[in-house]
């Protein structure tokens, strides 16, 4: 029996993985608090695998981690920002025990930023899945399946876009593959997704419109491709195509997730500005 093919795989993989994200978001609470723990966990790991050669510092990164997401569960912006301060606290004092090693500061640089950009990506999905509370208990729901399923179809349609009309490289030295036709295509649906899925939603706020979905989808649209982008600087610095294998098509939870990190980020201080929380 002849092996599926990859972009079937990668279809099929697709599909689950939107299927789970979607029960996940739906339930909030504590579920989705786990389940962005374990992803933030996993995708840690990875970082840390990528940049092995810099040596980072696993355990103060992980419970940097677990002290962002944290923060953002059972507080506010403010709590994760305290949070920011004692990750790096933290790491710096790892670093002291460690001592005047050569190639300290480089170990403790790489331990910090795989920290922020799981920790704080991860952490901006938990704020926007709690935003409105126990008054507008389905804003912060609507906003993650917007903002999820707005990024990963920007992902989709870019790849098929880039794979069947790309002939304009976007980033030749950092992503080869990605063109701006693929942005293009990827823009255009993600825009486009985040505006039908916005009639639908929000009917808990009333000054919610389309502008804003239109807005939030732009805003997503050309965020999310830059997180791919910074995925896609590291690998090409450690010379590895994939972060992990995890997701049978896709690769690891980086890799899936990269544009979602910074799409998160990004939607939540729209939203929040937006409506004036």
């Amino acid at each position: 029996m002849p092996s599926p093919s990859p972009l079937f795989t990668r279809v099929l993989t697709g599909i689950a993985i939107g299927l789970i994200a979607l029960v996940v978001v739906i339930r909030g609470g504590l579920v989705f608090w786990v389940a962005m723990a374990v992803l933030a966990v996993i995708g840690l790991n990875e970082f840390y695998r990528l940049t092995a050669a810099y040596k980072p510092l696993r355990l103060p990164g992980l419970l940097s981690v677990l002290c962002l997401l944290a923060a953002a569960q059972w507080g506010d912006t403010v709590w994760v920002l305290g949070a920011t301060a004692v990750s790096f606290a933290g790491v710096a004092l790892f670093g002291l025990v460690i001592g005047p090693k050569p190639g300290v500061t480089v170990r403790l640089a790489v331990t910090l930023l795989g920290a922020l950009y799981l920790g704080l990506g991860f952490a901006h999905l938990v704020l926007l899945r709690g935003l409105g509370g126990e008054d507008l208990a389905v804003l912060g729901r609507d906003v993650v399946l917007l903002v999820v399923f707005g990024t990963w179809a920007g992902d989709t349609m870019a790849y098929f876009t880039g794979r069947w009309f790309g002939s304009t490289p976007m980033a030749p030295v950092l992503s080869p593959k990605k063109t701006w036709e693929g942005f293009a295509g990827g823009l255009i649906s993600t825009v486009l997704v985040v505006v039908f899925i916005g009639l639908y939603v929000h009917y808990d706020v009333p000054d919610w419109g389309p502008g804003y979905s239109l807005a939030l989808g732009l805003v997503i649209g050309i965020v999310g491709p830059l997180g791919d982008l910074f995925e896609s600087l590291v690998k090409r610095d450690v010379q590895i195509k994939d972060s992990g294998r995890g997701l049978p098509g896709h690769g690891g939870v980086l890799d899936r997730f990269d544009a979602l990190l910074w799409a998160g980020v990004a939607a939540y201080y729209v939203v929040t500005l937006a409506l004036g929380f």
